[in-house]
C-alpha cells in the first residue's frame, strides 16, 4: 500500500503537470485524472489562494500532508500579478 507521503508528491506530480500543459484537450484529461485520484484517496485541498492545504483522510481521520503555495511575478504597469507557478511543500 502507498503511504501518504507518496500519494500528496504523486498529486504534487500531477498538479505540476497540468499548470505546465498548454493544450486545453490535454489539461481536460489531466484534470479528469487528477479528480479520481483524489477522490481514490480521499485528498481534501483547503485554503484560499496564495496558500492552499492538502489534508488525507475522512472525517476525523483527515491528517495535513503538504501545503501548496502560489508563486507570483512582479507587478506590471497595470498593477496586476501574474502567476509564475507553485511551490509544494510536505510536511517533515
Amino acid at each position: 500500500m502507498i503511504n501518504k507521503i507518496e500519494i500528496c508528491k504523486n498529486y504534487f506530480a500531477m498538479h505540476k503537470e497540468m499548470f505546465l500543459e498548454t493544450q486545453f484537450n490535454k489539461k481536460v484529461d489531466l484534470n479528469t485524472k487528477i479528480y479520481n485520484y483524489k477522490k481514490q484517496y480521499n485528498i481534501d485541498i483547503l485554503g484560499v489562494e496564495p496558500l492552499f492545504e492538502v489534508f488525507i483522510g475522512i472525517g476525523m481521520d483527515k491528517e495535513f500532508i503538504g501545503q501548496i503555495v502560489c508563486k507570483y511575478a512582479k507587478k506590471n504597469k497595470n498593477l496586476e500579478c501574474v502567476r509564475i507557478g507553485y511551490d509544494y511543500k510536505i510536511k517533515n
